[in-house]
Order: C-alpha cells, then structure tokens, then sequence
C-alpha cells in the first residue's frame, strides 16, 4: 500500500508559526489534520472532488440494481457500507428461517430511466454525504405453501445515502499478503475475509458506499408511460361510467325530449346501445384521463397524511449540528441518521441480539421476532442530546414500515420507534486508511468482530475497541404518536363542531 511520508500536525505547525495571530484553520488545514496528509494533498483533493462524483454515481446505480437480488442466496451487496451488507443479510435468512419465498422487482420509471444522483450533499471535515434519488416501480412478493400469497406494488422513489472520503488514497486494488495463511488478495476481497483461510480483519471501509436507504410513494415513478395511464384508468372506469352515462342520459331524455330528439322519447334499440357504448370506449381516454388527474390529487394528500410527523424530521439536523456543534464537528446528523437506522435493522433481524457489539438494550425477541421486511420512511429525527462525561447520548425516532410474518398471512403496516445510542467522544474519527488482523485475546482464533462481540470458539468477549455509536434503547413509540394524533385530530373536530353551532345561533338570531 502506498503511504504518506509527511506529517500533517508538522505541516499544519509550521504554517501556524508562519502566521501567528492565527487561530483557526481553513479547510484543506481541517481536511489534513483529520485524515492524515499534507496540506498540499488536502487542497489537491478539495480540487479535484469533482473526479470521486463519477465513483458515488456508479455505487448509487450498482445498489439499485444488487438491491432487488440481496434475497437471493448467496448474495453479496457490496455496493453498501458494511452495517448495511451485514443487515441484508441477516433478513434473508430470517425469510429463508421462516420458510418463505421472497422476489424483490425494480423496474426504472417510464421517465426517469436513470436516477438523479448529487441531489444534495453535505460535508464535514473528513466525508461527504450525499443524497442519491432513484425512480421504480416497486414490486415485493412473500409466498409460502398454504398461504396466501402477499403482493404490495406501487411507485416508489428510492432515496440513497452515499457516504464517500474527501481525504486519503484509493487502496481498494491493493494488494495485502494474509498474516495467516500468506495468501496474496486485493483489499477490496478481503471486505468478507480471507477466501483461503477465513481470517477475519478489522478494516477502515472502503468509501463510496451506501449507508442508508429508504422508499418514498412517488406517483411519477410508474414503469407505463402517461398515455397508457390514461388508457388504462378509462377502461377501468368503463364498468362505472357507461350504466351510469346511459341512465343520466335516458333520464334527459324523458323529461326533456324536445331537446333531444324533438319526439316523445328515445329508442334504446340494440344498434343504438352498441354504438353508445363503443362511443364511450372511444371516449375512455378522456375519462381516464381526469381520473388520472384525480390520482394526482389523491397521491399528494396522501403523502401528507402518511408522512406528516416525518416533517419534523427537517428541524433534527439543525438541532442535532447545533448540540454536536459544542462537541465536535465531526459528527454530521446525515451520518448519524444513516448509521442509526442501519443499526436498528441490525438488531431487528438479528437472532442473537445480546451478541451484536453494537447493541446494549433490553430482550426484542417479541417486538422483532416476526419482521421479515423493514423499510426506513425517512432519515432518524432528532430529540435530545446530552453529554455526560467522555460520552454523548442522542435520543431520536425512527419511521419504518414493518413487514411481519402472521403464519397464515403477512402483515405490513407503519410504526415508529425511539431510540437511544451512544458514543465516546474521546476516540478520534480519522478517514486514514486501516487494516488489521482480527484475533480473540484468549484463544487465538480469527472471527469477525463486527458481527459478534463474543468468540464463538471460546465465548471470550473481543477486545475491539468501541469506536463507533452503540443503541442503548429500542422501545415502540407507535401508542405516543398515536395520542397525538387523536388529540389533534380531536381538537380540529372539536373547533368545526364549535364553528357550527355558531353559525347556527347566528342563523336563529339568539346571538348577533
């Protein structure tokens, strides 16, 4: 691997000595002091950023497309970051645990093919985030022998978090020889482990990745163009519109006959129906169309009123950047959202939750147990942050969508959980890249200690260092918004009633 020869606190000493009523530091001094280089490389890296777009726009292509086959076996999603991967797969062998059959399809939209990547980004001393939008037609299928089958098709966007390095090299093709077995492997294939020995390593990740992703009803996202649309809602609409026509029309004609026929009536002959009634398949598109239109309307207020609490969501990062501002400035609310939530998967479809290293929380075996699906609504929200001591602790809620298995039917559904995590802020966040074998203090052997904090030889527990956000709390907060709900939906019903009786003492004239 190819490495760095300067030292950057040198570097950054030096210019501070040559300017000495200085007390802050620019941004490629920030960039270098974090991730290890020099100035120069710092600010050769802020220029040429434009160069990494390219790589965040290929993985935010490459995930939609692994994503709809992360069920299949044996599948490796390596377009995401490793929380992300490691989740994926612990849902499909939940699926498969549970004997069900599980296909996921994305057909790209009929007019957004490709998706919008860059939509918005924001950076810190050492990543940067950005937020990467896709198009689909989003189809997902659960069968199983006696069961009916479940289907839930609609379109969607897909929102993707894409976290990349603004400092550091491209080590991904280099080569790194096993400690173990001597075998020779790019760093990229040594993501999973050694593939001769199994050796398991504690790497930095390899950036750009996605973090997080979540769906979003977006009624522009269907696979059929417009005009099929229209076609498709006319005919739908026939079995209503031609009795419901042919009678309005009948009745005209018998209260009214001069107007139409000058006679005392009209002949509902069978050569008359017929062309009435391929009149009006001729004219379904007209009517499919307004129906369309009506869709529209009804698509938007129903993104309101699904997504209404996820509005507050847009206050978190404000409140979030403002708390963690006096901390440091190297936590970003859209990496901590990302992580959190990807966490949270992590510990819903886990089986052995109490060995996660990244979860100290109660028992969820009867909250989580029959999740099959859990799809994110939005980024994390933000409540409280509290610093105590080395540690700061960040309490927010989560909107998903749960899917859960019933044994005889399938059963999806919107819930929202608060959660509290954790994290030391004595330990340095660095881009600088790492890698090194993993190794149980007692027995010697190699596991990953991402997913495990207990040897499965021995039950040692690691030695890993806790440099990362650990969840202290998971708990269902489905029943607080719930109240909210009726309380507010409550006092709107209360305040029209109020209005209406006003009125109608008005209309008496007991008030003035």
């Amino acid at each position: 691997m190819s490495g760095n020869n300067t030292n950057p606190e040198q570097n950054l000493d030096q210019n501070l000595d040559q300017n000495p009523n200085k007390n802050w530091l620019t941004e490629e001094e920030a960039i270098a002091l974090a991730s290890g280089v020099s100035v120069e490389k710092a600010s050769a890296i802020l220029a040429g950023e434009g160069d990494r777009k390219k790589e965040r726009d290929a993985v935010a292509a490459v995930f939609r497309e692994e994503l709809q086959h992360a069920g299949e076996p044996g599948a490796k999603v390596m377009s995401a970051d490793r929380e992300l991967r490691y989740c994926l797969e612990l849902q499909r062998e939940r699926i498969a645990n549970r004997g069900l059959q599980f296909k996921d399809e994305m057909k790209p939209g009929a007019y957004f093919k490709e998706g919008l990547n860059d939509v918005r980004s924001w950076k810190d001393g050492q990543y940067e985030t950005s937020w990467s939008v896709g198009y689909i037609d989003h189809k997902k299928t659960f069968s199983r022998p006696n069961m009916k089958t479940f289907k839930h098709r609609e379109p969607q966007s897909i929102f993707e978090t894409v976290v990349d390095v603004r400092a550091g090299e491209d080590v991904s093709s280099d080569t790194y020889c096993c400690p173990n077995c001597g075998a020779v492997s790019t760093i990229k294939e040594l993501q999973e482990g050694c593939s001769q020995c199994g050796t398991s390593f504690k790497m930095s990740e390899l950036y750009p990745k996605v973090s997080n992703y979540f769906f979003g009803y977006d009624p522009t996202a269907k696979s059929d163009p417009v005009w099929k649309q229209v076609i498709k809602y006319g005919l739908y609409a026939l079995p209503v519109t031609i009795p419901l026509f042919l009678i309005i029309f009948a009745l005209g004609a018998h209260f009214r006959p001069e107007q139409y026929s000058g006679s005392p009536g009209i002949q509902l002959t069978p050569i008359w129906i017929i062309a009435y009634i391929i009149g009006m398949v001729i004219m379904s598109p007209l009517f499919g169309y307004f129906i369309w239109i009506f869709s529209l309307f009804a698509a938007a207020g129903r993104s309101i009123a699904t997504g209404a609490p996820q509005l507050f969501v847009g206050n978190s990062r404000k409140k979030f950047e403002w708390k963690m501002a006096k901390i440091s400035s190297d936590f970003t609310f859209e990496k901590f959202s990302s992580r959190i939530s990807s966490l949270f998967k992590l510990a819903v479809f886990s089986d052995s939750r109490g060995n996660l290293p990244f979860y100290e929380g109660g028992d969820l075996k009867e909250e989580f147990d029959n999740v099959i699906d859990c799809e994110s609504t939005s980024w994390m929200s933000c409540k409280k942050v509290k610093e105590e001591g080395n540690y700061v602790y960040v309490t927010g809620d989560l909107y998903v969508e749960n899917t859960r298995d019933l044994g005889d039917r399938i059963k999806k559904g919107r819930e929202v959980y608060r959660i509290k995590a954790g994290r030391r802020t004595d330990v340095p966040i660095t881009s600088n890249f790492s890698i090194a074998k993993i190794q149980c203090r007692n027995c010697g052997a190699s596991f990953n200690a991402f997913k495990s904090k207990n040897c499965p030889y021995c039950g040692s527990q690691s030695d890993v260092a806790s440099d990362d956000w650990v969840i202290y709390e998971i708990r269902n907060a489905g029943g607080l918004y719930l109240i909210k709900r009726v309380l507010l939906w409550g006092s709107i019903i209360a305040l029209l009633v109020l209005a209406l009786i006003v009125k109608l003492l008005e209309a008496s004239g007991k008030i003035a």
